[in-house]
């Protein structure tokens, strides 16, 4: 028994055929790609200017896959979807109310990937036409996750591995590394796009670096279908950067050293200013008094004895602070 899909193709393509002599309505679709996001709905548009005492019952309305897969059907005023393909039933929808007006486009529901392709939209009034719409299905990718390999006791100079993950997009994307100038790197850079079992693609890209003072890397990931631009950035500064072992510990003693000399230097300087108190002090009886009743010295007494007479850990403290100014 001859297959009705092969039947109803046959007779289609006759039917077309005959109608190949008379002048063809016009029908309009855009001439750009429908973009349907994948799992949402997605209308492919067909429309034409229907004659004048235009009935539906006039109307034979076909939209077909580029696999000839019969995606929907109306005919003698009503849908026909006995021989509907199975990815497509209860799928899709005409807009009833405009037909009638010359509106033939077609709902798809949940756009799936096995969608993508041309569809056809055959109308007969009077006389027959088609015209062919393509449907470019799109899923956008998620928000690129970068890691640093190794990511602790960095360094200026060192070289580090920087990683970029993308997930669950389609189709395959272009991604570019940036440094913080904006200059693309070019070099030491490996990107593989692997599609899961469900048609969607996985993007890894790593490139080597060598590690400034501070800087910023950035992912960015081009979806060519959707036009738009994801990125992720990481700046590179005293966080993940550290002193080399070798210059911590030259830091460190340099420290010591300087505490040492500083020790060393105050304690001079109390001895100094213990024996400069004492020889002070036994000249003081020696003081006269002015007429206008202050103290006259013929040396420093007047300006050293206040800390001659002070207790030892204050004099310690000011001697400390004098040094360090």
């Amino acid at each position: 028994m001859e297959d009705p899909c092969d039947l109803e193709m046959s007779a289609l393509c006759l039917f077309l055929l005959l109608h190949s002599v008379a002048s063809a309505i016009e029908l309009h679709v855009p001439d750009a790609p429908v973009i349907g996001l994948l799992g949402e709905d997605v209308v492919l548009p067909c429309w034409f200017s229907p004659p004048t005492g235009f009935s539906l019952r006039e109307l034979s309305l076909f939209w077909k896959l580029t696999t000839f897969q019969q995606v929907h059907a109306f005919t003698l005023g009503q849908e026909q979807l006995e021989n509907q393909d199975p990815d497509f039933i209860n799928r899709t929808l005409l807009f009833p109310e405009e037909l009638s007006v010359g509106n033939m486009s077609l709902r798809l529901r949940g756009v799936r990937l096995s969608d993508e392709g041309i569809f056809t939209c055959f109308v007969n009034v009077e006389n027959s036409s088609s015209a062919a719409v393509r449907l470019q299905v799109a899923a956008p990718f998620s928000k690129p996750v970068l890691h640093l390999e190794p990511s602790e006791s960095l360094k200026p100079g060192d070289k580090v591995t920087m990683t970029c993950h993308t997930y669950h997009g389609y189709p395959e994307v272009e991604l570019v590394w940036q440094d913080g100038r904006g200059h693309n790197l070019t070099e030491n850079v490996t990107t593989a796009q692997v599609a899961n079992e469900k048609g969607l693609f996985h993007v890894q890209s790593t490139v080597v670096v060598t590690l400034e003072t501070s800087d910023t890397y950035t992912c960015l990931v081009y979806h060519p279908v959707l036009r738009d631009v994801t990125q992720s950035s990481v700046t590179v500064t005293g966080q993940h950067l550290s002193f080399p072992p070798i210059a911590l510990w030259v830091t460190v003693g340099l420290c010591v050293c300087l505490l040492g000399l500083l020790v060393a230097l105050a304690c001079v300087c109390r001895k100094q200013l213990k024996q400069t108190c004492e020889e002070e002090q036994a000249e003081a009886g020696d003081e006269e008094v002015e007429e206008n009743g202050e103290l006259k010295t013929g040396n420093i007494v007047t300006l050293i004895y206040p800390l001659c007479i002070a207790p030892v850990s204050l004099r310690s403290t000011v001697l400390i602070v004098l040094l360090l100014l």
